[in-house]
């Protein structure tokens, strides 16, 4: 082998005499940690190889964090929780947390979270406010400006007629229910438009599964493999009951459900509801 540099041929040491002529032997700085060594054997020659000498290294375990033990049940915390499982206890805040403090929609449920999803700043009740504002301001401005008792007569009939909607349909138990103006218009303009609005894949398989005057059992609903992949469900008129409304409870992505005129109950539609918050109900 020669010099890389003045071409002479090197001898067993590897280090050129006339280019390091005070260096004894060339030496290689460890890195931190290192526990192999290298060195030629004697009479090294181009077919030679070099002889590895190196020490054992041991590896301990990583030690995670201890688990934390609730203080009011005595239960174990897991790691990465924010609260205890059994209690609901926050070691951070000192007190039973709810997970509704971290939702940013306060825990509405169905159509109230469609409408707080939909409107600015999450809240569809400063909307209706200023739609009923609106409303009342263009008939203030009809009647002042009508010059015959007809005018008058149609205006006071529209004011009477509001009043006694929001005393029997505008009511909130039948807005919940989706029987009242509102999610009946949902319903309608996301069956003209094939659920667009509701669902995210739409024209995916199985995303949406309508059977409106068609025949559909609980047997029908246990029989869906892809759970997941379904969004809506629109059957109403179908012959599912009470036990096809708890195996909903595994469709984790399901936002729409239309069960009118269906052998299901209250209990059962406000149990899912529950599980589900952002599924909207027509019952």
């Amino acid at each position: 082998m020669l010099c890389s540099n003045c071409q002479r041929p090197l001898p067993d040491s590897l280090v050129c005499d006339e280019c390091f002529p005070d260096e004894e032997e060339l030496t290689l700085a460890p890195l931190e940690g290192d526990v192999t060594s290298v060195r030629p054997i004697s009479g090294y020659d181009s077919e030679s190889t070099f002889e590895v000498e190196s020490s054992e290294i041991q590896v301990e375990p990583e030690t995670g964090p201890e688990p934390v033990i609730c203080k009011k049940c005595q239960a174990v915390i897991p790691n990465g929780r924010l609260q205890c499982p059994q209690c609901g206890y926050n070691p951070q805040l000192g007190r039973s947390f709810d997970s509704i403090e971290l939702d940013e929609y306060g825990g509405a449920m169905g159509f109230q979270r469609f409408l707080m999803k939909h409107t600015s700043q999450n809240d569809p009740a400063s909307l209706i406010l200023w739609l009923r504002i609106f409303g009342l301001f263009i008939v203030s401005v009809y009647i002042v400006t009508s010059r015959d008792f007809m005018s008058l007569f149609l205006s006071g009939i529209c004011i009477s007629g509001y009043l006694i909607y929001l005393r029997t349909l505008g009511k909130p138990v039948r807005f919940h229910a989706g029987q009242s103006v509102i999610p009946k218009l949902i319903l309608l303009v996301n069956r003209l438009g094939g659920w667009s609005g509701v669902a995210d894949k739409p024209q995916a398989s199985g995303a949406v599964m309508t059977y409106r005057g068609q025949p559909f059992n609980d047997q029908n609903l246990a029989s869906i493999e892809d759970t997941i992949a379904v969004e809506v469900l629109d059957i109403p008129g179908s012959t599912i009951t009470d036990t096809g409304i708890l195996y909903l409870q595994n469709f984790t992505n399901l936002k729409a459900l239309v069960v009118q005129d269906c052998a299901v109950s209250e209990n059962a539609l406000d149990e899912l509801q529950r599980c589900n918050k952002i599924l909207m109900i027509w019952r």
